[in-house]
């Protein structure tokens, strides 16, 4: 017997082989056993997507660079490159240059090896810079030309718990340049640009004064400049005494955030937050000991877990992720005179990863510990806790060699970017309302994707997806920044402007035979298509290619295909059909919007289809198409039968639903 069945969405995506039998659940009515280069959409169809454009080449090729989105307004944001002790900066996929078109560039500390730990977060027109090996630095932006870094020289804090021991300090003057002797040893030579707090008393008063050791003499010996607003009492020696949380001794931030009108850092298991409106000063109170809602904290995350803080996000509460566990910190109290009360409790000890969460409305998408998993972390009514949810419950295969870097697409769909640490690059199709988590992976040609960032497209609509990948040209490593384009526009009536090829160029002008400019990619095989047409592919020399025929609009760049395949037919029929029975697919009907070309058929043999008729212009490609088409399908008779679609060419697809024509055998 003969049965028609309906494949209508593919909003679940790729799953896992383990899912293989879970015939009985709803995820596999919309799931993919292959999902490679195509974006599943919320509402269920899949497109093809677009290719690559190359942007530039990196500052260094032989070195790591990371990417940075650095968004100043809703019209404002530039692409940050940052690379072995250098940054670089973009507008519009276009470095910026100065007069003598010499790309504008600052110098950070940060070597190539340091890029991987780097954790940004932003304020308005600067942008913060944590790094567990360096001081807080800021990038700030003062123009479009006028980009300027400075390391931020926190005040008065934060610190480490008071001293409760028998050593003393002693301050040499009460301001200015003065100082501090230890009654033993204390200090370091790794010390300098560390605070120091030291509390006096004269009876009825204390009084705390603070300053930033700028010079070292011995352990019991330093120099230091006393903070201008917190001056000592007098010279006299005490045993209540703090040092400060951040030095090259016990190391710097390696996580900062912006919460409840405060800088947030992150260190070890600590977490420290700035004065109310004041980002650089940290101090825990007021020089006579009183404490007021305003000044600053520091808490330390205590459970039978590793507490490492391996990144914050703001919320509704601050959300902390650690090595062994996830927490929650709120503040309570705290009106004009009256402290406040800080209090962090843990939900989970699923354990996080080093890389920077993503924020999605208000729930946190972080990588659990190891890498191999993405949570979201969000408020749940029905428990009246936080969950961390596995967003990687279905298709764990995706993300096997663990995500490094992570970036969020919000228009035209939703979609979590991540890059793993095998080079590869897969994405997250995530709308929690609609339960829609769908997976799918895309190997761009002959590369290893390291970064990417998203910022708004120049003309608005849509966000823009930046790589930074490594590829192997000519023999010779390079490192370029390429832009994934939609492929087509919404309004595209032909193919003309359609780009679907990987780090490509385009020409427009007047019709030419050959085309030049393509050094970047020198010595490899790309494709061409020419006002809307296929033609062969060329090798590129000396920088050029020459063309089948001349043409006005060209897209040239590397190949690349995508390919779905279906899961298993299971349930054919009114009755459905045994697991066991004998199927055959016998034809199939495509529903299709938008598409120009493509292959069909079972596991081990895909078909060509032409959508050229005898009633089309014969020195023109052919319309775009959108319908239902039906196509031959020669399948054998097999107990497991799919549809394989693929697409080579630089052209179109969009698939809506896939209709097969399904002939069975009862067992």
């Amino acid at each position: 017997m003969s049965y028609t069945t309906g494949l209508i969405r593919f909003n679940v995506g790729e799953i896992s082989e383990l899912m293989g039998g879970r015939v009985d659940t709803e995820e596999y009515k919309g799931a993919c056993k292959v999902l490679k280069n195509f974006i599943p959409s919320v509402q269920g169809p899949v497109s093809r997507r677009g290719g690559t454009r190359f942007v530039a080449e990196v500052k260094t090729s032989a070195k790591k660079t990371r990417l940075f989105a650095f968004q100043f307004s809703a019209v404002l944001s530039y692409l940050l490159e940052f690379g072995d002790h250098y940054v670089r900066f973009f507008y519009h996929r276009h470095p910026i240059v100065d007069r003598n078109d010499n790309p504008i560039e600052i110098t950070v500390p940060y070597a190539a090896e340091d890029l991987d730990k780097l954790y940004f977060s932003q304020s308005g027109d600067v942008v913060y810079i944590a790094h567990p090996s360096y001081p807080l630095r800021t990038i700030t932006r003062y123009g479009q030309t006028d980009w300027r870094t400075e390391e931020i020289a926190l005040i008065d804090g934060p610190y480490l718990p008071v001293h409760t021991g028998s050593i003393s300090l002693t301050p040499s003057a009460t301001q200015g340049n003065i100082t501090i002797t230890a009654s033993a040893a204390v200090f370091s030579s790794t010390d300098i640009g560390r605070a120091v707090r030291i509390m006096q008393a004269s009876n009825p008063n204390v009084q705390w004064g603070a300053a930033k050791i700028t010079a070292y003499t011995s352990a019991t010996s330093v120099q230091a400049t006393v903070f201008p607003n917190y001056p000592f009492m007098n010279t006299n020696a005490s045993k209540a005494w703090r040092l400060g949380v951040f030095s090259a001794t016990t190391g710097y931030p390696s996580t900062a955030t912006f919460f409840e009108q405060r800088l947030i850092l992150g260190k070890g298991n600590g977490i420290y937050g700035s004065k109310t409106g004041q980002y650089e000063i940290f101090s825990p109170s007021a020089a006579n000991a009183s404490v007021t809602a305003e000044y600053g904290y520091g808490y330390e995350l205590s459970s039978d877990q590793i507490n490492d803080v391996c990144w914050l996000s703001s919320g509704r509460a601050l959300a902390i992720g650690t090595v062994g566990a996830d927490f929650t910190l709120e503040t309570s109290g705290g009106e004009g005179a009256i402290p406040f009360t800080v209090k962090a409790q843990r939900h989970s000890t699923y354990g996080s990863e080093n890389v920077a969460p993503v924020k999605v409305g208000s729930t946190t998408l972080f990588v659990q510990h190891y890498g191999r998993k993405l949570r979201a972390f969000m408020y749940d009514s029905n428990s009246d806790d936080y969950i961390a949810k596995d967003l990687t419950m279905l298709a764990p295969h995706m993300t096997y060699s663990g995500i490094k870097d992570m970036a969020l697409q919000q228009e035209p769909s939703p979609i979590i970017w991540c890059v793993l640490n095998n080079g590869g690059l897969v994405g997250l199709t995530y709308e929690a309302t609609e339960a829609v988590r769908a997976w799918h992976s895309h190997e761009l040609s002959g590369a290893f994707v390291e970064s990417v960032a998203t910022m708004p497209a120049e003309n608005g609509g849509r966000d823009e997806l930046f790589l930074l990948v490594r590829r192997e040209i000519n023999g010779a490593v390079k490192r370029y920044i390429e832009v994934m384009e939609s492929g087509m526009e919404e309004d595209a009536s032909d193919t003309s402007e359609c780009f679907f090829v990987d780090s490509g160029l385009s020409y427009h002008g007047t019709a030419v035979s050959q085309v030049a400019g393509l050094e970047h990619l020198e010595g490899q095989t790309v494709a061409v298509l020419a006002d809307g047409a296929v033609q062969t592919e060329k090798v590129v020399t000396n920088g050029r290619i020459v063309l089948d025929s001349s043409a006005s609009i060209i897209h040239v760049g590397l190949p690349f295909s995508s390919v779905l395949q279906t899961m298993p037919l299971t349930g054919v029929g009114q009755d459905g059909v045994s697991e066991e029975a004998k199927k055959r697919i016998s034809g199939v009907v495509l529903r299709l919007y938008k598409t120009l070309g493509f292959l069909i058929g079972g596991d081990g043999k895909v078909e060509e289809q032409s959508f050229r008729t005898a009633s089309n212009v014969m020195n023109a490609p052919p319309a775009l198409f959108s319908g239902d088409r039906k196509v031959a399908f020669c399948g054998k008779w097999n107990r497991v039968s799919s549809v394989r679609i693929e697409q080579n060419q630089p052209l179109p697809l969009t698939v809506l639903g896939i209709f097969p024509v399904v002939s069975t055998n009862r067992v």
